[in-house]
């Protein structure tokens, strides 16, 4: 058998299944500080093995949730997971499918609502039903005794669908591409990496039958200010001629540095990324990205414990265009023509989490904080601007017991946050038009539920049977407190899994 068609067999079999168990994959990863990366050749300064099969099915209900979410949801799903290095290279990869089933919703139209700039709201509740399937890939190889060469590839596909009054079906893409190169040397390893990103989403609407009234959506172009009226008005861009639902995608590139000496591992990665919104000459928004993420991390041991030190940040500066268009028929050819753009809307985002993991052979502890600030400005309408600063915090500890063959699991958290905004009118000689509309409830309800304290509690317990099964059940409750807009404090979730290595 060729090498080339052997390592095809392996990756397929990879993806398929092989193992040692869920837990010891999770530990293998985190293990390894290079897996934070995108430099897929970091993985074979590990050669522990790890890999699992698992099945899972899980229940949502309560009233603390956000706007675009159901009250009762299910969702059932498999995943499998590995790390393998052979004699001459190491690979990774991962296959995962997940159907998440939601009655009486309504809200965003889009598959992760706040990802793009702009949204699209309805609000005829009905069943939404949510399908994702996702493929993970990457291989590393010693070139000589200090250079390695590896590639990864990570690639999404979902589709999401209701079925009552506005329908709409989505159709999402996910792909990102990092080949990578490393130079080591004794206990020093440097990295780098090339990343390709695109991401894609078409949303197609629809009313199906007749209907006495007729059906609004809204068009929010930030901080819920934007177009309000019928689905297929012109202001919201869902049925324009020649056009295909409302696509938007984004586009990026970018490159990461990496750097370990002994314990020590830190990253820097920056993409820029293009983001539009419309097809061919019909462009409606314009959307340019920077981003920046960094991973810090110190790795050492105390006897059999191994204690790990983790600093992450992201940092992101956004800004939405919108493109002023009009259209010229001319012999029943029409043409779209651009006159130029206003900056509608700008986006800063800064996170850091600083974390502590303790690794031990009779369990693990994990206690940390996610900090968060956003700036937002929305300028749609001369003379009107308003601007919002947000701070969120969660704080998180949790551990897990090994005792025999159970596995005993337990998690809680805190979140807490604040938010103001400022509205005021530029100078102007001449008379200012109406202000531009805002969904005020929806914006209240989504801003709180960012804000909101709330405390989490999770319990989990697994058994591990012979011959490389296992089962899990899983339980968790969230509460809100002092809450305005929500519905209700609580939200339950209920989890089974079960699994087997091999």
């Amino acid at each position: 058998m060729s090498n080339m068609k052997r390592i095809y067999i392996e990756c397929l079999l990879l993806c398929i299944v092989s193992g040692i168990s869920a837990q010891t994959y999770d530990i293998v990863e985190r293990r390894n500080s290079w897996n934070a990366g995108a430099n897929v050749t970091g993985i074979m300064m590990e050669n522990t093995n790890a890999s699992y099969a698992e099945l899972y099915g899980s229940n949502n209900q309560g009233d603390f949730r956000n706007s675009y979410e159901a009250s009762k949801t299910w969702s059932a799903g498999a995943t499998a997971k590995s790390i393998t290095h052979l004699k001459d290279y190491s690979l990774i990869g991962s296959f995962s499918f997940d159907h998440t089933s939601g009655k009486d919703m309504s809200g965003s139209m889009f598959i992760h609502p706040g990802f793009y700039p702009v949204d699209i709201l309805e609000f005829t509740p009905g069943r939404k039903d949510l399908q994702t399937y996702s493929f993970m890939g990457g291989i590393a190889t010693n070139l000589n005794p200090n250079w390695r060469l590896g590639g990864k590839i990570d690639f999404a596909s979902a589709n999401y669908s209701k079925r009552k009054d506005v329908r709409h079906t989505n159709y999402r893409l996910d792909l990102q591409v990092a080949p990578s190169i490393m130079y080591h040397s004794g206990e020093l390893a440097i990295g780098l990496s090339y990343i390709f990103g695109k991401n894609s989403e078409s949303v197609k609407a629809e009313v199906i039958g007749t209907a006495e009234s007729l059906y609004n959506a809204f068009l929010d172009k930030g901080l819920m200010y934007g177009a309000y009226e019928t689905w297929n008005g012109s202001g919201i861009h869902l049925s324009e001629s020649g056009i295909n639902g409302f696509p938007i995608k984004e586009l990026s590139h970018g490159g990461a540095l990496q750097f370990q000496w002994k314990g020590f591992y830190g990253d820097i990665e920056y993409t820029h990324s293009s983001g539009s919104a419309g097809e061919r000459e019909t462009i409606w928004f314009k959307f340019p990205t920077d981003r920046i993420t960094s991973h810090i991390s110190y790795r050492f041991k105390q006897g059999s414990n191994e204690h790990f030190i983790r600093f992450n940040l992201q940092w992101s500066h956004l800004v939405n265009n919108e493109n002023v268009l009009s259209k010229e028929t001319v012999n029943g050819v029409t043409n779209t023509h651009i006159h130029g753009s206003n900056r509608i809307f700008e986006k800063e985002v800064f996170t850091a989490n600083p974390e502590y993991e303790l690794m031990s052979r009779r369990g693990e502890l994990r206690l940390g904080t996610h900090l968060s600030t956003f700036k937002q400005l929305t300028t749609q309408m001369y003379p009107y601007v308003a601007s919002q600063k947000m701070f969120c915090s969660r704080t998180y500890i949790s551990g897990v017991l090994h005792t025999g063959k159970l596995d005993l699991k337990a998690a809680v958290s805190f979140s807490t946050g604040n938010s103001s905004e400022k509205n005021r009118t530029a100078e102007t000689n001449t008379e200012p038009s109406d202000p531009p509309y805002r969904l005020t409830d929806y914006y209240n309800l989504q801003n709180e539920y960012a804000t909101a304290s709330q405390a989490t509690f999770n319990l989990g317990l697994r058994y591990n049977f012979n011959r490389g099964i296992y089962a899990e059940v899983q339980g968790s409750y969230t509460h809100g407190f002092n809450l305005r807009y929500i519905e209700g404090s609580s939200r339950w979730n209920e989890t089974i899994k079960l699994g087997y290595t091999f």
